[in-house]
Order: C-alpha cells, then structure tokens, then sequence
C-alpha cells in the first residue's frame, strides 16, 4: 500500500523545514489534530495513537541530511515507513513531499486505508500551515 501527498509551495527554505522536521518534540504539533495520543519515547522514538488503530511507535531516522527523514514503525504486525522530503525550490521557498509505504493483508489494509489516507493529508496540510 502506498499513500502520496505533495505541498504546496512554502515560503521557507528546505534547511528551516528540515529543521523542524527532523526534531522529534515537533511531531505532536504536525499530528496535532489526527491523533489522540502522543508520547515522547526517546529523542528519536515516540508512540502515537490514531483513530480506532492500536499505538503505533514510530522511530524516527535520517535518510538523507538536510532533505529527508524516515518515520519507521517498530511493529512487526503494522510494518510501514513515512518517508518526509524537503525540496528546495529557490533560496526562501520548498515544497514538502509525504509518502507512506507498508506491506500489509488485505483485510488489514481495507482497515487502516481510510484513517492513513486521511493521516498522511493531515500531515501534508499541517506542514503547509507550518508558520515559523
């Protein structure tokens, strides 16, 4: 199953986006909204709940310094990735790219299609309201 979603163009750089997507205590602002909890596991780890889902823990790796960080599920029963890229546009602007990637039953992925789709295009609208 694979779910993609693309900002609009921000008027920050990709190193300021970048910033504030590669710190962890910032997810529960970005989630806001769509989860209904959120806890601090590590400085790279945190659990989040959304929906009607169970927790899912999230650890969160760089894939690529300055452009890209990872969001791996660290439950072998919900296996997936979000995948998080800056691109830079110009010096004061970028455009956010979203991607979730999982492998899962078919009878689990018609469950969690809706809230993940939904998810991942909060996820995308709440980086575009991002206001530094």
């Amino acid at each position: 199953m694979e779910i993609s979603k693309q900002t609009n163009i921000l008027q920050f750089s990709s190193l300021k986006i970048y910033d504030f997507i590669i710190n962890i205590d910032n997810y529960k602002t970005i989630l806001g909204d769509e989860i209904s909890d959120f806890e601090k596991l590590s400085a790279n780890e945190f659990k989040i709940k959304i929906g009607s889902m169970p927790k899912i823990s999230l650890e969160l790796v760089e894939n690529r310094p300055s452009s890209s960080v990872k969001l791996l599920s660290n439950d072998s029963n919900l296996n997936f990735q979000i995948s998080i890229t800056v691109y830079s546009d110009d010096n004061n602007s970028s455009v956010v790219y979203v991607k979730f990637e999982g492998k899962f039953s078919t009878m689990i992925e018609m469950m969690i299609k809706n809230p993940l789709e939904k998810f991942i295009n909060s996820l995308k609208n709440k980086v575009e309201e991002l206001d530094f």
